[in-house]
């Protein structure tokens, strides 16, 4: 239970952090105005191969439900965007639980903007895993990606491709995801 409880107060300064950061920007700037703030919902598909310990079968397919919530604070040169996912599989009377918080950096490309056009992206993040029967696990992770907005009246689609690393902890062994998300977003 203290794990759990430690991991869940570190996602939760991992996701107050960019807010606390442009907070002191527009404090220091003497203005109310300022970056605008994005919101998003993705759905996402990934292969997945288990790496250390894996002698059989080591790969997977994944496919995500829009339970997948972004929030990007624009920056000059680049975006963090604190990302929070979640999933729950319920079968045969047992449960798995994963919740999913990362911090991710995006870098527009080129003469592109935070609202249009190519970026790259990279961040680091945690998984919660939680089974029936079993004490819960936290597995810290890489990830890094190039993606695109297409900007629409009030609104952005955006396609991104990705690359997860995901490091060997406790009983979870290591492995890499590759997938592909696409979502909207939305600006306030």
């Amino acid at each position: 239970m203290r794990k759990v409880t430690g991991s869940l107060l570190a996602a939760v300064a991992l996701v107050a952090l960019p807010h606390m950061a442009l907070a002191q920007r527009r404090a220091a700037g003497g203005g109310g105005g300022g970056a605008k703030n994005e919101f998003g919902v993705d759905l996402g598909a990934a292969f997945g191969h288990v790496g250390s310990g894996c002698t059989a079968s080591c790969g997977t397919f994944e496919a995500g439900t829009p339970v997948d919530l972004r929030v990007g604070f624009i920056g000059r040169s680049f975006n963090v965007e604190p990302r929070l996912s979640f999933s729950y599989l319920s079968q045969g009377g047992g449960h798995i639980m994963v919740f999913n918080p990362d911090v991710n950096f995006l870098k527009p490309m080129g003469t592109n903007t935070s609202r249009k056009g190519l970026y790259l992206t990279g961040g680091a993040g945690i998984s919660i895993i939680s089974a029936s029967g079993v004490s819960s696990e936290n597995q810290f992770s890489l990830n890094g990606g190039v993606g695109t907005r297409i900007p629409k009246p009030n609104t952005n689609w955006r396609l991104e491709g990705f690359l997860r690393y995901n490091f060997e902890s406790g009983a979870l062994p290591s492995g890499y995801n590759v997938g592909v998300r696409a979502g909207m977003s939305f600006w306030q």
